[in-house]
Parts: C-alpha cells; sequence; structure tokens
C-alpha cells in the first residue's frame, strides 16, 4: 500500500532531520533509514501498530532508538502520515 507524508507530517519530518543534521549528519542519515524502514513496514501491514486511545483511525509507532512516534490513518487504497513528533510531548491532538 501506498504511503505519504501530509501537512505537518512532511514539515515535522524536515524539522527533526534539519536539527540531527545540524548536530551529528550521521544521526541524521540513521534517522531516515529508520523511518524508511517503518513506512517500508506500515506499506506491507497497515493495521499492525497500536492504534491510538480516544483517536479511531489514527496508529502509532515508536520509532525504536529515537525518542519519536510516528502517527498515521489507514485510508482506502493508501496510508497517511499525518504526524511525527518527540515522544516527551503530548499528544499532538491538533495534528490528527
Amino acid at each position: 500500500m501506498k504511503v505519504r507524508l501530509v501537512g505537518p507530517a512532511f514539515a515535522q519530518l524536515g524539522a527533526i532531520l534539519s536539527d540531527l543534521a545540524a548536530k551529528n549528519p550521521n544521526a541524521a542519515k540513521r534517522f531516515v533509514a529508520r523511518v524508511d524502514d517503518v513506512i517500508d513496514c506500515i506499506s506491507r501491514f497497515p493495521d499492525a501498530f497500536q492504534e491510538v486511545e480516544d483517536r479511531p483511525g489514527v496508529r502509532r509507532v515508536p520509532l525504536l532508538n529515537y525518542p519519536y512516534l510516528l502517527f498515521y490513518r489507514v485510508l482506502i487504497d493508501e496510508v497517511v502520515v499525518v504526524a511525527i513528533v518527540h515522544g516527551a510531548r503530548k499528544e499532538p491532538w491538533e495534528y490528527l
């Protein structure tokens, strides 16, 4: 299934990568690889990850080895990543 990033998720990913690359370019490359792995997994098994309580249709994936969560929705013909946020932040309900 096709996976795409929309709105806030695209901007959030850019901000995370910009920050990481400024501090440690190799960490930024590893982060991109982790996100790519998660997106590949979501594309093959879109319903495999935990659904967010009180947000029907929204699922979340922790980006292991990084303190970030990826939030997404499964639609009929695609998966839409709606947010990528630091796990210590309050749930990003304004994005979902």
